[in-house]
């Protein structure tokens, strides 16, 4: 028989190892876990740098198409909106204005000129395309330094005009909507002060404090080029005005 000492002892012991296997249990478990854990996060790491290098390659190749071409071809719209799409896109007219700031603010006729265009903001410069399937932007324009107003509508047309800091105006753009005119203010607005930020920074010698994504970048590159490629400044249409009026008075003299 066991006397009650040993009983005692022996129900101590059972509950202890019931304990023990129960804490060994909880601490495979909890061991597992972490393993998981620490299995998963280069996984994960792995993935995120294997997609940044995909990006990476994406962007070369693309650039180097674009310089080949002499800037026709490797900047299409797909391209520039990136995989966080772009800071506006939208249609609407576009002119080049006089070239001491005059405007006419005219968006009629049939000429190329006056034919709706996609709008698209991409960091700090917007770029011009004729038609959604181009290749590369038709040009670009600069947006640091230059002021978008919103003009009353006139025919329909929601005009805002971009100016320059002593409020030349440089370009016209005709919007069906008042929102989507608005939209555009917004973004211009928000991309040419960021513009004029990096500007400083990049004179200071912070070029390393500038974190932009792999699309912005690029697109800046594409933009330098684009630049170029503006359309020229209409003469000022009053100056046109007095050289064909000052032959004709030249008669009554």
């Amino acid at each position: 028989m066991v006397s009650k000492s040993e009983h005692s002892l022996l129900t101590m012991t059972e509950t202890k190892e019931k304990s023990d296997l129960k804490s060994s249990v909880a601490f495979a478990i909890d061991d597992s876990a972490e393993n998981s854990k620490k299995k998963g996060r280069p996984t994960v790491t792995k993935k995120l740098s294997k997609r940044n290098s995909l990006r990476s390659s994406f962007f070369r190749l693309k650039s180097l198409s674009f310089r080949r071409s002499g800037g026709d071809r490797g900047a299409d719209i797909d391209t520039l909106r990136g995989t966080h799409g772009p800071e506006f896109e939208g249609y609407a007219k576009i002119n080049r204005a006089g070239s001491v700031g005059v405007s006419c603010g005219c968006f009629s006729g049939n000429n190329d000129d006056n034919k709706e265009k996609i709008i698209l903001i991409k960091g700090s410069y917007c770029f011009v395309f004729i038609k959604e399937t181009d290749p590369a932007p038709k040009y670009a324009i600069s947006l640091a330094h230059m002021k978008a107003n919103l003009h009353s509508p006139s025919h329909g047309v929601h005009r805002v005009t971009a100016e320059t800091s002593l409020g030349d105006i440089e370009w016209e753009l005709g919007f069906e909507n008042k929102q989507l005119a608005n939209q555009f203010l917004d973004s211009f607005r928000q991309q040419a002060a960021i513009g004029e930020a990096d500007e400083v920074r990049k004179r200071l010698g912070h070029d390393k404090l500038l974190h932009k994504r792999g699309s912005v970048r690029y697109a800046e590159s594409v933009a330098q080029k684009k630049l170029e490629e503006q359309p020229e400044k209409k003469e000022n249409v009053l100056l046109e005005d007095v050289t064909r009026v000052e032959p004709m008075m030249s008669g009554y003299s």
